[in-house]
């Protein structure tokens, strides 16, 4: 993996921990399909938005954040990213606390994966191998081809009401959910988790104003 994808990773969670509604859909596209054609057609939708003649350049870089983000609302599992992403520390959150923390999170990873999405996948040729399984749940394992580098990108997927939905995606072996998991449990044990979400509001306004 290049150093910009290891940094587009970091960054996409290290902007939630240092500069730190709409409902989610448990509905997905595709949901009588399998999971590898499932991730095939969130991607086939991501680039066809991407490379779309009328929505080319700099001035509607908006228009395709909007679309994107859409997409991922559709297809994340953004509720379970948010427990998945505390740990140990989801289980002493009161409801309260943890509804707050999960609509605080979403918003912020909806953004951070948006745009990693708009700076970094274009028109790909992309393989799809065999599903695979993860602790009882599909893996689907693509790779990026691209002509002086190969990406692999796994997506750990589960099945909520029929539907198909992605809750963790690693680039190159690193697990976005992971990644939150470490820089928030590092944020907590070093000041609080008050802290910690104190941070993560300032980076939702943030997000909220420039929308």
């Amino acid at each position: 993996m290049t150093r910009k994808y290891h940094y587009a990773v970091k960054v996409s969670v290290t902007i939630l921990v240092c500069v730190f509604s709409v409902p989610f859909s448990p509905r997905a596209q595709g949901a009588a399909s399998g999971p590898v054609d499932h991730v095939r057609s969130i991607l086939n939708q991501v680039m066809a938005i991407q490379t779309n003649p009328g929505m080319e350049g700099s001035a509607h870089r908006e228009e395709r954040k909007k679309a994107i983000k859409a997409i991922i609302l559709k297809n994340f599992d953004v509720n379970r990213m948010a427990k998945d992403s505390l740990g140990d520390s989801w289980q002493k959150l009161d409801d309260k606390q943890q509804a707050e923390f999960t609509s605080i999170f979403r918003d912020l990873f909806q953004d951070s994966y948006t745009r990693l999405v708009l700076d970094f996948l274009k028109k790909e040729k992309i393989r799809y191998l065999p599903e695979e399984e993860k602790d009882g749940e599909p893996l689907v394992k693509t790779i990026i081809l691209r002509p002086n580098e190969n990406i692999p990108v796994d997506y750990l997927l589960e099945k909520i009401k029929g539907s198909w939905l992605v809750c963790d995606v690693s680039i190159d072996g690193v697990s976005i959910v992971g990644k939150y998991q470490s820089s928030f449990n590092r944020v907590i044990k070093s000041t609080s988790y008050d802290n910690l979400l104190e941070k993560m509001r300032i980076q939702q306004k943030a997000i909220q104003e420039t929308s």
